[in-house]
């Protein structure tokens, strides 16, 4: 929830800088990708594609108001319900937005606008070429906080609901100081937490504890489980990554 919140400011920090304004017109029509503002020589067909995404984040956008305005919702209540307001502000439908909603917003904005916020955030961008670790790591996150939230099982991220993408395991490899990423062991997604809090200037000592805490946690299971269990659930090198984990942060 913390990374998502950070992101989240971040993001709306950079568009509304960008566009300069708080309008959610504004938004639509300069930071979204879209038909009519595709780069030069784009085909006619993705050019449809860019505007069917664009559509449907409208769509959703519009569910999320109703459905905040229905459960009375204060953040959206509060522009409705008030004659001297006209429409809702970025800032507050970035409030009301699922993580899942969050990510599909990134995924269609420009190339150009997903490169200003990935670069605010301090994401590696030598090995993303097309800038969707911004809203890929997004999704791999939410997959995460969705299943822990359902009491799901993590440790062998069954949860996942995507193809982690070469750049996804690029990027916290050179970052991480990893020899492989593959996202198929719930280690990866710790990784993934850490880069994420180093980014986000989280104190080396918190850092840390969040891995102590993780190894802790990874013992006390391992010693209430019969070896046989422990040597299927657990991966075998997950303490010496997590060692690497602490040492490059």
């Amino acid at each position: 929830m913390f990374i998502e919140t950070a992101i989240k400011n971040i993001a709306l920090n950079t568009i509304m800088t960008e566009v300069g304004s708080s309008s959610i017109y504004d938004m639509h029509d300069k930071a979204i990708s879209s038909y009519k503002n595709a780069p030069a020589g784009t085909r006619d067909d993705i050019k449809k594609k860019y505007q069917n995404k664009k559509l449907k984040l409208q769509g959703s956008i519009q569910n999320a108001i109703a459905t905040a305005y229905q459960k009375e919702n204060p953040k959206i209540t509060h522009f409705y319900n008030n004659v001297n307001y006209n429409e809702v502000p970025i800032w507050a439908i970035f409030e009301i937005l699922t993580m899942g909603d969050f990510g599909y917003l990134l995924s269609c904005l420009t190339i150009d606008m997903r490169e200003k916020i990935s670069r605010a955030i301090g994401i590696n961008l030598s090995c993303d070429t097309y800038r969707e670790l911004l809203y890929k790591y997004v999704y791999a996150l939410k997959d995460l906080r969705n299943a822990i939230a359902h009491n799901d099982v993590v440790y062998d991220t069954r949860f996942k609901k995507m193809d982690p993408s070469k750049p996804m395991k690029q990027c916290l490899i050179l970052e991480m100081g990893m020899a492989y990423i593959n996202f198929k062991t719930i280690g990866d997604y710790i990784i993934l937490i850490c880069y994420y809090l180093k980014l986000l200037k989280v104190s080396k000592t918190e850092i840390k504890a969040f891995i102590r805490e993780f190894e802790k946690i990874t013992k006390e299971y391992k010693s209430s489980v019969n070896p046989n269990v422990s040597s299927i659930t657990l991966h075998p090198d997950l303490i010496s990554r997590m060692n690497i984990l602490k040492n490059v942060i």
